[in-house]
């Protein structure tokens, strides 16, 4: 078995993955709840030698988050990803990074590689500082960016389809539109890109874009409470992406 390094291990995206590579990878995870503090810690310090392939899944994701600890955020999303693309650069060590649509405004859709990216929220530009750092200090890293998750992930923080169908998200906005992308897909093409030589930035996602009130109709199947998005909230952040999750 290959040796994975795995940061965000009890989020969504690292409970899925773990689940996803069980067979095939030996995980070493590493989180913040479970003990490790990644703002104040070195690399160097905490990856085990026999680790080749490094995946970074931790983050400050939640909008509230970002502006409730903006000083964590700025340093989980931006800092620590600097400093694991230098120490998988210095080392020779495989790394893949997730980013997220949410680095784009929402208004020049469908977005590809060559998009311009112009957060319009505090947690969209800490990861897109911290998507501009992993190329500088790792041109051979991979940088995966994608959309609003859905699935089954079996975490503390939930996906979109997971709050749907739990009856905590009860008004669906009619003018937000995100490619919907499996989770549990999106784990899959992480394991091949991570014995991939591919680097630079992927979009990988689901092949179309809807509202999330359609989607949200799509699985309840019955009338919704249908809202409009508030102006701090890209509204159109449709996909093109060069990699089909579903």
């Amino acid at each position: 078995m290959r040796e994975l390094f795995l940061t965000g291990a009890t989020g969504r995206l690292g409970r899925t993955v773990q689940r996803e590579f069980s067979k095939e990878w030996n995980i070493h995870p590493c989180s913040g709840s479970g003990g490790e503090d990644l703002t104040a810690t070195e690399p160097s310090d905490i990856v085990p030698e026999q680790i080749d392939f490094v995946l970074n899944c931790a983050a400050v994701s939640s909008r509230g988050g970002c502006i409730k600890d903006s000083v964590t955020a700025f340093r989980l999303n931006t800092l620590w990803p600097q400093k694991l693309a230098s120490f998988c650069a210095e080392t020779n060590r495989r790394l893949v990074h997730i980013s997220t649509d949410l680095v784009y405004a929402g208004g020049i859709p469908p977005y590809t590689e060559k998009s311009p990216a112009v957060p319009r929220s505090l947690y969209g530009w800490t990861k897109l500082l911290g998507d501009i750092a992993v190329q500088r200090r790792n041109p051979n890293a991979c940088i995966v960016r994608t959309s609003i998750l859905v699935g089954e992930a079996g975490a503390k923080m939930t996906t979109f389809s997971e709050d749907i169908l739990s009856g905590r998200a009860t008004h669906f906005h009619v003018d937000c539109f995100r490619n919907h992308t499996d989770i549990n897909a999106l784990a899959r093409f992480l394991s091949h890109c991570l014995y991939s030589s591919r680097s630079g930035l992927i979009l990988a996602a689901a092949p179309y874009a809807m509202s999330r009130a359609a989607y949200a109709y799509s699985l309840l199947q019955r009338d919704i409470n249908l809202i409009h998005a508030p102006h701090d909230i890209p509204h159109d952040l449709t996909l093109r992406p060069s990699e089909v999750i579903e």
